[in-house]
């Protein structure tokens, strides 16, 4: 092995000999801080110098405040983050970064909290994009239900106002994501962190959990990520083994955005298109990995279908496309032959 993954990782990179059982969690497991402890959307107004995040998409903080339903205000700190959709020819609003001071927000649902991801729509004078939101912010719902090894999210009706007073208020929904510190406390872990350009080995990675994540994707279909590369996946160090856990999906045919598209070099023409990207595991029994999102789908579709923010049609169009997912999975044979036949081999 390369002299970067020696030492102090010696044994979470040596995880491929661990056991393939599917995995809930672990062992120090200290639940979750308050933002994410509900799913009632939180209400909060974000003043700040709106004009700059159009205008100047740099990683540089800027003041702002954040103001809470009931009459607290926070500062913080606020910066465009994110790839493609930080470039303006692509979204007009870009993602955001919210940096609270340490302890200023103690009472209140953001007490604990320091860095934090805000998906806003692409577009804020446009419904179509607020529908994008939504349904991407599902997804991280739809993974939670699969496994407590994912982030959790939590909806937000935020109403973005210009401490300049040039642009009128406008409100949207939006939603925060867990930090990966956060993930890795809660579930008594530890962020692998890859060197530039250094990528995982795939047989780091525990079997079964690479496998229900790599499920999740083609559930989702979605191909914008690389587990091994950590490309759109958090890898966790946990007790034996490497588990990835999933973000960034807006590129998943259940969103279905229109900057979307697959993969380079997929045959592959449309994100709505299914493909299984995960590795082959010759020896894993994959069948109990199929089965756990059987054993789901009602609480998806209990999900979907209880979440009014979303408008009716596109939750039942989302359910349609996860009834195809559930045909191709309807029984061992057809899972191996719609969905595994096309796993990518280790070697």
């Amino acid at each position: 092995m390369d002299r970067w993954i020696r030492g102090a990782w010696g044994l979470v990179f040596g995880c491929a000999l661990v056991a393939s059982a599917p995995l809930a969690g672990g062992a120090q497991d200290v639940g979750p801080m308050p933002l994410f402890s509900s799913h009632e959307p939180v209400e909060i107004t974000l003043v700040t110098d709106m004009g700059s995040l159009r205008s100047d998409r740099s990683e540089t903080d800027r003041p702002a405040l954040l103001v809470l339903a009931g009459g607290d205000t926070l500062p913080v700190k606020v910066r465009p983050r994110g790839d493609l959709r930080r470039n303006p020819a692509v979204c007009s609003f870009p993602p955001l970064r919210l940096n609270l001071r340490s302890g200023g927000a103690d009472g209140t649902p953001f007490a604990g909290q320091d860095r934090l991801k805000m998906v806003v729509p692409c577009h804020l004078g446009r419904d179509s994009f607020e529908a994008l939101v939504l349904r991407e912010y599902l997804l991280y719902r739809v993974y939670g239900l699969v496994t407590d090894l994912s982030y959790r999210v939590r909806l937000a009706r935020v109403t973005f106002r210009d401490d300049a007073g040039r642009d009128e208020a406008v409100t949207r929904w939006a939603f925060f994501i867990e930090d990966a510190s956060a993930l890795a406390a809660r579930v008594g872990g530890e962020v692998v962190e890859l060197p530039e350009g250094k990528a995982l080995r795939p047989e780091a990675l525990h079997p079964a959990e690479a496998v229900t994540m790599a499920l999740f994707q083609y559930l989702i279909g979605n191909t914008d990520w690389h587990d091994a590369q950590g490309h759109n996946v958090t890898n966790l160090a946990l007790p034996g083994r490497v588990v990835p856990v999933p973000y960034d999906f807006d590129f998943a045919g259940a969103v279905e955005a229109p900057y979307a598209n697959p993969l380079d070099g997929l045959p592959i023409t449309h994100v709505r298109q299914r493909l299984y990207w995960g590795w082959c595991w010759p020896q894993l029994d994959t069948e109990p990995m199929v089965a756990r999102f059987r054993e789901i789908r009602p609480d998806l579709e209990e999900l979907y279908r209880s979440f009014e923010p979303l408008d009716e049609r596109t939750r039942e169009e989302t359910l349609e496309y996860y009834a195809d997912f559930y045909e191709n999975v309807s029984t061992p044979e057809r899972a191996v032959h719609y969905v595994f036949r096309d796993c990518r081999r280790l070697r």
